[in-house]
């Protein structure tokens, strides 16, 4: 494994591998990447950053819980915190989510809360901390951008800051047993690039 891999694993013990996957980086590629035996458990959009679980042969997935935190940087303010509940369609032929006015075939309940961590009133960008109540197709890029505060970076949702990224990462990850008994919490640093580095 090259260097450059090996210090983006987390976490390594119990047959489970935390890895803080780059943006752009395929989560359903990362065993390639890390070892043809591993196995994925839970994916992050291409262009989000962030910890990915995966596990070695022999362990079961089902022996781990996790509970994911996100960070992300939103335009505008948002408030000191707040919770998010929408009806939302992922259009999967445009790999685009919608928020929706009524329930129908392919919506689902999209429910998350945020604590903004920091605003930036010079670039009117917040750093806001994400726990998700619902694991929905891009719903943390579509709940903020259909309330005007897209992620920076994130143009399919209208963002205008211009990035080779979207501004979003798992940034921690708490990981648990079945009986929900916490077995490590661990988290990765935010990037040193703009607009994170606002908030460094």
């Amino acid at each position: 494994m090259e260097q450059d891999l090996k210090d983006r694993v987390i976490f390594n013990r119990y047959g489970l591998i935390i890895f803080n996957k780059l943006p752009g980086e395929d989560s359903e590629k990362l065993p390639e990447l890390l070892g043809d035996d591993l196995r994925v458990l839970s994916r992050l959009d291409k262009p989000v950053a962030g910890l990915i679980p995966l596990i070695k042969p022999g362990i079961d997935g089902e022996d781990f819980i996790f509970e994911k935190i996100y960070t992300a940087v939103v335009s505008g303010d948002p408030g000191d915190k707040g919770r998010f509940e929408d009806l939302i369609f992922h259009d999967r032929r445009n790999n685009k989510t919608f928020v929706v006015k009524g329930m129908r075939k392919g919506v689902k309940e999209a429910v998350l809360s945020f604590e903004r961590l920091a605003y930036d009133r010079e670039n009117d960008l917040s750093l806001v901390r994400i726990r998700l109540e619902t694991g929905r197709t891009h719903q943390i890029r579509i709940q903020f951008a259909s309330r005007k505060m897209p992620l920076a970076g994130d143009g399919k949702y209208g963002s205008r800051v211009k990035l080779p990224f979207v501004s979003l990462m798992a940034s921690e990850i708490k990981v648990m047993d079945r009986d929900y008994k916490e077995i490590a919490t661990v988290s990765a640093p935010l990037p040193k690039s703009f607009p994170w580095d606002l908030y460094c």
